[in-house]
């Protein structure tokens, strides 16, 4: 069983076919092939696959309610996640952890306004259940906010948590840049390299929009020098393009 379930996982990131032919053979299947399975199928784009398989279970663990709701909002199926993530929270003696919580408020940002106050409301229950902030779960809410335009809320999740990626200072960057904060855009990546950050050129771009809704064109150029002397100008040269039209 344990040989067959860490095949049927490394053909679920490859091979949909063959993972699907090497289930239907196991003839005892325990609950970790399933949700290889439903994950096998959302990688596909199959949501409707991918729920039969969780339906079918005989017993479901909080993988396998993250894994399908996971599923459902990678998709663009957000409607149903957060159906699914209600169903979890309200009927299931399952607690949500942050894995289940990341595709989430990820789709939050794709719903328009209905998207924040799902994600204010996924917020208060993250304070509510007392889960850690950590740099997953911080970085997921940080970008979720920036995108949705609330940047002060944006700011203080950022402020609060202990540790941040690269990721999570794009998400910073890049948000306040999207809605015209050029100079705090700029603030925040100074801060960045302060604290010896490597830029990448996602950031960048980022920076380089922030400039462009600022009207600094000569600070905008020295960042775009920058991205010579970092070997990212190939990726930025497009925002680049602004500043020198």
């Amino acid at each position: 069983m344990y040989v067959a379930t860490s095949l049927l996982n490394a053909y679920a990131g490859t091979s949909f076919d063959c993972a699907y032919k090497l289930f239907d053979e196991i003839p005892v299947r325990n609950t970790v092939t399933w949700n290889s399975m439903i994950s096998c199928f959302s990688r596909s784009g199959d949501v409707k696959g991918a729920r039969k398989m969780f339906d079918q279970m005989p017993l479901r663990d909080l993988a396998s309610w993250s894994s399908m709701i996971a599923g459902y909002m990678n998709n663009g199926h957000c409607e149903e996640g957060v159906a699914l993530f209600q169903e979890l929270v309200i009927f299931e003696q399952l607690k949500p952890d942050q894995v289940t919580i990341w595709p989430i408020l990820a789709g939050c940002s794709k719903m328009c306004s209905i998207g924040l106050l799902l994600g204010k409301s996924v917020h208060g229950f993250v304070v509510k259940s007392h889960l850690e902030l950590n740099v997953e779960l911080g970085t997921c809410l940080v970008d979720m906010y920036a995108k949705c335009g609330f940047m002060n809320f944006a700011s203080l999740v950022f402020d609060m948590m202990k540790d941040r990626n690269v990721v999570t200072w794009t998400a910073l960057i890049c948000g306040a840049a999207k809605h015209a904060f050029g100079t705090e855009s700029l603030e925040i990546f100074k801060k960045m390299r302060q604290g010896d950050v490597l830029p990448n050129e996602f950031r960048f771009t980022g920076v380089l929009s922030a400039c462009v809704q600022a009207g600094l064109v000569n600070e905008g150029r020295g960042y775009f020098k920058m991205t010579k002397e970092c070997g990212l100008w190939t990726e930025t040269n497009n925002s680049a393009l602004w500043l020198h039209g």
